[in-house]
């Protein structure tokens, strides 16, 4: 797949060490699918896999945390730098009917916006390590939002499964730590709501030619850049 040049319209930290990144131009997109994001020529080797934020007429957003150095490469960025793009990859949330309840955890929260947009009536559940971020973003587009932290700063002292309860809902889609998911798969089960999440993962070619981000399903291995990033989560073996 080709990489498309990309101007950037602004990168605005939100958070320590998270920013989110807007590039000018028209792309294509739906909520819950990522790009393959990259600023440099050579080094690092390997672009960066980003989950769409948001996406409108005038161009595309990504929220991202620096993890490392092309992330912090990521986040020197001014408006007017190029940025190179790869994408749109992989399959993104499915298309339901009903009330449905968007869980993020950290930087999972990053797929979420989107969705929320298009659904229009979504409870949104954010939880954060310390203070919260973005949430009157979160607000314009959903139904309600409810937010955490384990500090307690804005939000319910504890971490998202503490607010969440799946009772009432057609299904759930969530992305986070692994843990998280595992947790939410526990309560979703319980309460037969379908629950589908958006896993995290290195990656290096974005396009399932390494099997470098396989994760063990019952159906055996999968990739998650090809075959996800979002699965049900009654397919995902979380002990894998």
């Amino acid at each position: 797949m080709d990489v498309v040049e990309a101007r950037v319209a602004s990168n605005v930290r939100v958070a320590a060490g998270v920013f989110l990144l807007k590039l000018e131009g028209k792309y294509s997109a739906a909520p819950g699918q990522f790009y393959m994001v990259r600023a440099w020529a050579r080094d690092p080797l390997l672009s960066r896999p980003l989950s769409v934020f948001d996406r409108d007429e005038n161009g595309i957003s990504f929220l991202y945390g620096v993890r490392g150095r092309g992330t912090e490469l990521l986040s020197r960025l001014s408006p007017g730098d190029a940025v190179g793009l790869t994408g749109p990859l992989g399959n993104g949330w499915p298309q339901r009917a009903g009330r449905i309840a968007l869980v993020g955890g950290g930087l999972g929260i990053a797929p979420l916006y989107y969705a929320a947009k298009i659904l229009r009536n979504a409870d949104v559940y954010l939880g954060f390590a310390d203070a919260p971020y973005l949430v009157d973003e979160f607000a314009r587009v959903a139904a309600r939002v409810l937010v955490s932290s384990e500090t307690g700063a804005g939000g319910t002292e504890g971490v998202v499964t503490d607010i969440f309860r799946p009772d009432g809902y057609d299904a759930c889609y969530a992305c986070g730590p692994l843990p998280m998911l595992a947790a939410l798969d526990r309560v979703c089960r319980r309460a037969e709501v379908p629950l589908h999440v958006s896993l995290e993962a290195r990656m290096a070619c974005g396009v399932g030619a390494c099997l470098g981000c396989a994760v063990r399903t019952v159906h055996g291995y999968a990739r998650v850049c090809r075959d996800g990033p979002v699965f049900p989560a009654s397919e995902v073996i979380w002990d894998g």
